[in-house]
């Protein structure tokens, strides 16, 4: 911002004072927010990294179990592909064909190392399309159930993060960690699960199936409260068995997060599935519930990045997305519990001292300093105000001419050239219209950053009408003028100018160029009508392009 004319009239010994003052205020003001900062990004850091821990813990658990998940997957594959014939595998699909037509089944085998078989008859499967019995798989499906069977008496409910492992058949059975209790617990247990996203969304037919594929949270069907399920097909030489699934309860998900969670995390902690609803949550002292708009503002953030950090209102929101479930991790800490720990303690002394040594420098000065303060800054203020375009930073119109007509007579005195480039944005008006006001202000600061980037710094660029643009460009000849309006042509071609983070446009120019040197003339008025007639040529000969010649 140039000086002042209240500076220039200041000639007396409080603009010394003024001055010092002032070099004192700002280096100082400088040394602390450069502390601020700094001890706002190592909060943020060790928010990060303490979300981290919880996150790694947590992608850690799930990972365990979705590793036995897969050795199942690729068991029960084999073992489809690969029948084994024992005697076991005889007597189970002996008595198989003894209680299929039966409402609810289950075969217990006198094993004891194995989960018991449970099913439903041949006519409740009538009831689904998905659902069918296919003699022709039947049988070896059976045989690697019952090998799955066997694997499964390793698992230990106790200590594994999941609560229950299944396998479900579309042939009408499944077999479960946690066995069935009653014959309407079974039948009941199998309705359900076939109508899950996780079941019936594994469909190969379906786009949506996947490997692995997560459920958002829901109720589980015997009071295990909020749950997510993971879920993988089992498919084998092009036909559809059935999938495995994993439920994993709020409960035990709750339990690793309390566990895990660092003392530095005073906030709230959550762990919300990929609709970013609730799942669970840790709760802090003096928990302050987030408005409608943080909230909004929150999940917009979430959806956009992995991981980050944003500030709503008093409260300071850290988030990451679990790398092996499709849910996020997110810690909420208000500023109340920042300042409780050791940087929020440094940070209100540092603050306080600082503002206690700017009182002091303040009262000492007294209040002249202040009012001469302000009065220069508001004849600085409209000074500029006064000679530039608020919007596109460059000369406004009365300012351009002023050294426009400069220029022109000094170019006549010295005898060199000077050319005049005239600029007009092609159908601004539809800017406005398709993209709103605020666009068109966009495509304006992105033609003046253009112009100003392109120029020399003793060429001269003003705004002279809503969407016109004029250049004078001393020593310069009608080609080398014609030459840089096409480089300012061009680069506004192709530049893209952003709306939002989904919608994007760009603008062209048409440019007239004259010349001192071809007209003989140094009038700034004709110089600047001949560039104007030509842009207007320009414009008729389908816009985007510059014109030199009548």
């Amino acid at each position: 911002m140039p000086t002042s004319p209240f500076s220039q009239r200041l000639g007396n010994p409080f603009l010394s004072v003024h001055l010092c003052f002032l070099a004192v205020f700002l280096f100082s003001a400088f040394l602390t927010t450069h502390e601020a900062i700094e001890l706002k990004n190592n909060y943020e850091q060790r928010q990060r990294a303490q979300l981290s821990e919880i996150q790694k813990n947590l992608d850690s658990q799930f990972q365990e179990s979705i590793d036995e998940l897969l050795y199942y997957q690729q068991m029960l594959n084999y073992a489809l592909t690969h029948p084994l014939d024992s005697d076991h595998a005889r007597e189970t699909i002996a008595r198989f064909q003894q209680v299929r037509q039966q409402p609810s089944w289950q075969l217990q085998l006198s094993s004891p190392r194995s989960m018991p078989i449970n099913g439903v008859s041949d006519s409740w499967l009538m009831r689904d399309s998905l659902l069918i019995r296919d003699s022709r798989h039947l049988d070896q499906e059976l045989r690697a159930a019952l090998e799955f069977s066997f694997i499964m008496q390793f698992g230990d409910a106790s200590k594994d993060f999941h609560s229950r492992f299944w396998y479900i058949s579309r042939a009408g059975f499944f077999i479960s960690s946690r066995p069935p209790q009653s014959a309407q617990e079974l039948e009941q247990s199998y309705a359900i699960m076939t109508q899950r996203p996780y079941f019936r969304d594994q469909d190969p037919s379906n786009p949506n199936h996947a490997t692995l594929r997560w459920t958002k949270g829901y109720q589980g069907m015997f009071n295990e409260g909020l749950m997510l399920t993971v879920s993988s097909p089992i498919y084998s030489n092009n036909y559809w068995y059935g999938v495995l699934s994993m439920d994993f309860t709020q409960q035990r998900i709750h339990d690793l997060m309390e566990t895990t969670r660092h003392s530095l995390l005073q906030g709230k902690l959550l762990l919300v599935d990929r609709s970013l609803q609730e799942v669970t949550r840790l709760h802090a002292p003096n928990d302050k519930p987030l408005t409608d708009e943080q909230e909004a503002r929150l999940k917009q953030r979430i959806l956009q990045q992995p991981a980050g950090v944003l500030r709503l209102g008093t409260q300071f929101a850290t988030w990451s997305k679990l790398k092996n479930v499709d849910a996020y991790l997110i810690n909420i800490q208000s500023l109340r519990q920042g300042f409780s720990q050791e940087l929020g303690r440094v940070a209100l002394f540092m603050l306080g001292m600082w503002l206690l040594f700017v009182l002091l420098l303040a009262v000492a000065h007294q209040v002249i300093f202040r009012l001469v303060k302000r009065m220069d800054a508001m004849s600085a203020k409209l000074t500029w105000r006064a000679n530039y375009d608020g919007l596109t930073r460059l000369l406004n119109r009365s300012a351009f001419f002023e050294q426009f007509v400069a220029l022109a007579a000094r170019g006549s005195q010295q005898h060199t050239p000077i050319a005049v480039i005239q600029l007009d944005v092609d159908h601004f008006k539809k800017v406005n219209d398709t993209w709103g006001h605020h666009a068109g202000d966009q495509a304006l600061i992105r033609v003046a950053s253009v112009i100003s980037h392109t120029l020399r710094k003793y060429d001269v660029a003003g705004r002279i009408g809503g969407e016109e643009f004029c250049i004078v460009l001393p020593e310069t000849s009608l080609e080398e003028a014609k030459a840089v309006a096409e480089r300012i042509r061009a680069r506004l071609e192709a530049k893209i100018i952003l709306i939002n983070a989904s919608t994007t446009f760009s603008v062209t120019l048409s440019a007239g160029v004259s010349s001192s040197e071809a007209q003989g003339d140094y009038d700034a008025e004709s110089l600047q009508a001949s560039a104007d007639s030509r842009l207007y040529r320009a414009k008729t000969q389908g816009r985007n392009q510059v014109c030199g010649s009548d």
